[in-house]
């Protein structure tokens, strides 16, 4: 009996240990192509625009990943990203069918391999004196020995690593960018500044179109777009002449493809001068060009968004933030969640926006893609000119039950807008246009969507908004170049908890109707102690009337700021128990679920067991 179950003993031995050399040796390699991937927006699965440009290559690319292990051993968080690099490149190859050949290499310090790291435009992180230089760059070679690099990863770029390399990837298969022109009356290129007599160096969202397109810069003045131009960007066009606008035109009408920024209200615009006078106009508009393709900006009104609305610090390190409904940023309830320029951004952010309206009667058909919410107010922009207390705008919001646009895409047939300016030799009439207008400008600029840090030489974009996305998005659709707009959508790697966002809004709502009517009632008792000291000699003491007014008013006081502290422990008393409730969930629940179902499944096969033996 005991040599039976020693001979039995061993026999499940071996056939547990040939089991297992089975699984390492044969179905294990066939494991690894096998992915799945559970998290919302697939973050670690490639999307299909990366296989796209994979799928469109027409010959094999060399990746030559640099990483300088070994000077980087003591650097934790470099390490653990270099590790997610190789492993993100690792999943290129595996999808490209032999078209993409991965080779990770460790330049060791005044090695050739260093050399050539350099030669093909990589460049060191340098951690101070005493330390060797550190290399984590990717560089992709060609069959022609064409080559690209990313110089070195940026740590708080994480989010955009799959577009990066994607992108880096298309660069090479397609040597000649995609070329757009430009018409800006706003210093998005830079330039020279005539009133601080400095240049101004471009601003990101232009260096950021710079690395996917040829930008061509046109004169406001021009009067005739090229012929090779497939899409044009005109920012902020204002004062343009009569010429210019029937170019624009008759791009448009020839199948060009348009994006356009107009503002009622430009922060950037700087005004012009008439006759040594400055000008406070900062509008732009298209008007007769609008109009013949069905819409329309509303002249001389802002928009105020009750639910949109951010704090914004008006004054560096001083004063409280101020809300400010003017001051837009909106969330994905604001963005169309079904257009290929818009679909998954996250956040866009926008100041004095315009709204946009549609034509009656007009043959086109207008796509939103962005929009506020229905807590709104139309802001006149001359209030603007003439502002001293930012806080004013907050006091006077009053809210109309109204959703307005603030960024359209424009398709379908179209009438020349000089239809009854007759030219024998321009065109009248065009069966498809493609046109998005946007009414706002200040979108556009550095301060709302990115930070920049300097690492070494180098100025690192930090993105916390997806305005460049949208832009980019934006170019991209409309060059018929749709690969790279999956990719920028994926950079969001961060959940946000809708219920805690949705107790915040209430809470901001309370607080800024608090506010007002503590300021009323300032201003009311202000007016009334001013009143009273007409006439009244200074040294002498208050009166009784006076001083009755002045505890009413802190008696007000008192008791608004007691509410909004409760306001505050509310707002903080929900997030925490709604804290608790989730942590009850991960820690509790979900192990005792989970250990229900285990225990319910052997007592099933102990009742099994249990009725066959019987």
């Amino acid at each position: 009996m005991v040599f039976n179950r020693f001979v039995s003993t061993c026999l499940w031995l071996a056939l547990i240990a040939g089991l297992f050399g089975l699984i390492n040796l044969d179905i294990a390699p066939r494991l690894s192509d096998m992915r799945l991937d559970l998290t919302e927006r697939s973050l670690y699965t490639l999307s299909a625009g990366s296989r796209q440009i994979i799928q469109d290559l027409k010959e094999p690319v060399d990746l030559y990943l640099y990483f300088s292990s070994q000077a980087a051993k003591d650097i934790v968080v470099l390490r653990s990203y270099a590790a997610r690099v190789e492993a993100l490149l690792q999943e290129y190859q595996r999808v490209s069918d032999e078209r993409l050949r991965l080779h990770v290499i460790d330049p060791v310090a005044f090695s050739e391999q260093e050399v050539k790291a350099t030669e093909l435009g990589l460049e060191p992180l340098d951690f101070g004196a005493g330390t060797a230089p550190v290399f984590f760059g990717l560089a992709m070679v060609d069959g022609q020995n064409h080559h690209a690099s990313i110089p070195m990863f940026v740590l708080n770029q994480q989010s955009f690593l799959e577009y990066d390399v994607s992108r880096l990837l298309q660069s090479l298969a397609r040597p000649q960018r995609p070329s757009i022109g430009l018409i800006s009356t706003l210093p998005l290129m830079g330039g020279f500044n005539s009133q601080t007599r400095k240049r101004q160096a471009p601003w990101l969202i232009a260096q950021e179109i710079r690395k996917v397109f040829e930008v061509q810069e046109l004169a406001p003045q021009t009067e005739q777009i090229p012929e090779d131009l497939k899409v044009l960007m005109l920012v902020h066009p204002k004062h343009l002449a009569q010429s210019t606008l029937r170019a624009v035109d008759q791009f448009v009408l020839r199948g060009g493809r348009l994006l356009v920024f107009v503002d009622p209200y430009s922060e950037w615009d700087r005004g012009d001068q008439y006759f040594g006078i400055p000008s406070k106009d900062k509008s732009s508009d298209l008007t007769p060009l609008l109009k013949a393709w069905g819409v329309r900006l509303l002249p001389g009104r802002i928009l105020g968004d009750g639910e949109f609305g951010q704090f914004v610090l008006l004054q560096q390190g001083g004063a409280e933030p101020v809300w400010q409904p003017t001051a837009l940023k909106l969330t994905s309830g604001a963005i169309n969640p079904e257009d290929v320029i818009t679909a998954g951004l996250g956040s866009i952010t926008l100041s004095t926006s315009g709204i946009l309206n549609a034509v009656q009667e007009a043959k086109t058909t207008l796509t939103p893609l962005l929009h506020s919410s229905q807590q709104t107010m139309l802001v006149e922009t001359s209030i603007l000119d003439h502002l001293k207390d930012p806080a004013e705008l907050a006091r006077s919001f009053v809210p109309s039950a109204e959703a307005h646009m603030i960024a359209v895409r424009i398709q379908g047939a179209a009438e020349s807008a000089f239809v009854h300016q007759p030219d024998d030799k321009a065109l009248t009439h065009s069966d498809q246009i493609n046109v998005v207008v946007v009414a706002d400008t200040d979108l556009l600029s550095n301060n709302l969507w990115a930070d920049v840090e300097s690492q070494g030489e180098h100025l690192a974009v930090e993105p916390w908004a997806d305005n460049a996305a949208f832009v980019l998005n934006a170019l991209d659709s409309l060059s018929g170049s749709d690969a790279l707009i999956s990719l920028r959508s994926r950079g969001h790697y961060s959940r946000t908890f809708t219920v805690i966002e949705q107790l915040k809004q209430q809470a901001q709502t309370r607080f800024r109707q608090m506010n007002s009517n503590l300021q009323q009632a300032l201003d009311s008792t202000e007016r009334q102690l001013t009143s009273l000291a007409e006439g009244r000699d200074p040294n002498l003491p208050l009166t009784a009337e006076q001083r009755q007014a002045v505890d009413r008013f802190t008696a007000e006081k008192t008791s608004l700021e007691q509410q909004m502290r409760e306001v505050a422990l509310q707002l903080n008393t929900q997030v925490e128990r709604l804290g608790k409730v989730l942590r009850l969930i991960n820690i509790v629940l979900v192990p005792l679920l989970i250990s229900f179902l285990f225990l319910s499944f052997v007592l099933w096969r102990w009742h099994v067991r249990t009725r066959k033996k019987t």
